[in-house]
């Protein structure tokens, strides 16, 4: 990852940091979100981690978890795309090579997770980050590649990512990180301009059809806003409908409160070049002025 982009710390400075940069973003901003509640008891790290493998195996031995496969094997496919060798022939490549994608892992990826949340406390965010782990051991994404930046996070929790082998990074991009190489993020339950802000900073054939995101479904998205607004507020959500892969996650009445709504996006080069040069060139930043429902946790010190 480009060190000038992210801010990232050490284990012996991680508490005291990530708490001054938890004092600098708003929190209130967000609908529905509400900080760690002060009087909320002090685990240490082992026992927070035990909870954690508990809550993965659980998930791995559950009928859920099997039926993912299917859909993660998505990714896998798209990992063998993401080669110079292929860009040109995708389309024709994926059926020859089939069976040589399913072999093979992510483990040259990076992988940036954002919302996360509590899982101290919230039940549904420890779930989520046990299931990102199981993604992480899946593809054999190296912990260490995995960057993962949420301003909730309290100091113990900071603590106990850096004790998993997570990367924890310390500055808010507002999602505007930049794709330099194969990324897959996993966004589980974030706000749309989260979505929107990754899409434009990386509003290119190159960098798209690197990326890999697991996150709120970009077509449920498009039928819970009206047409002018999406157009309006998440212009980039709006364009990439035109040529992004989607893949749902499927249902599950144990964990319907956990991954509902969930998908695997992704786009391809032959896709993308059927978009007009104009759309390429239109590249404005978001602002979001007329949004009034924002769910994002702004950075206010940039």
């Amino acid at each position: 990852m480009d060190s000038d982009t992210w801010q990232v710390v050490s284990k012996k400075k991680a508490i005291k940091k990530k708490s001054s940069r938890i004092k600098e973003n708003s929190v209130s901003e967000v609908e529905g979100s509400a900080q760690p509640h002060p009087s909320y008891p002090v685990k240490d790290c082992k026992a927070v981690i035990k909870q954690i493998n508990e809550t993965m195996e659980n998930v791995r031995l559950s009928d859920f978890w099997d039926s993912c496969h299917g859909c993660l094997n998505k990714c896998q496919q798209i990992a063998h795309l993401t080669s110079e060798h292929n860009r040109d022939n995708d389309d024709l490549m994926i059926n020859l090579h089939l069976e040589e994608a399913n072999c093979r892992s992510l483990q040259h990826f990076d992988c940036v997770c954002y919302g996360l949340g509590n899982f101290t406390s919230c039940v549904i965010s420890r779930h989520q980050m046990a299931f990102l782990l199981l993604i992480l051991d899946l593809f054999k994404i190296p912990r260490k590649q995995c960057f993962i930046f949420d301003p909730l996070f309290s100091p113990l929790e900071s603590s106990v990512l850096q004790e998993l082998g997570l990367t924890l990074v310390l500055k808010n991009e507002e999602g505007k990180h930049v794709v330099c190489k194969p990324t897959m993020f996993y966004m589980l339950h974030c706000g749309k301009a989260l979505y929107n802000n990754l899409l434009w900073r990386n509003w290119s054939w190159d960098a798209l059809s690197q990326m890999i995101i697991i996150g709120n479904s970009f077509k449920g998205i498009e039928e819970r806003l009206l047409s002018r607004i999406l157009q309006r507020d998440y212009a980039y959500i709006h364009k990439s409908l035109q040529v992004v892969e989607e893949t749902p996650f499927p249902e599950s009445t144990q964990y319907s409160d956990i991954f509902n709504d969930t998908s695997i996006h992704s786009f391809t080069i032959t896709k993308l070049k059927t978009l007009p040069k104009e759309i390429w060139q239109q590249q404005s930043e978001p602002h979001y002025l007329e949004c009034d429902d924002l769910e994002i946790i702004r950075n206010f010190t940039r």
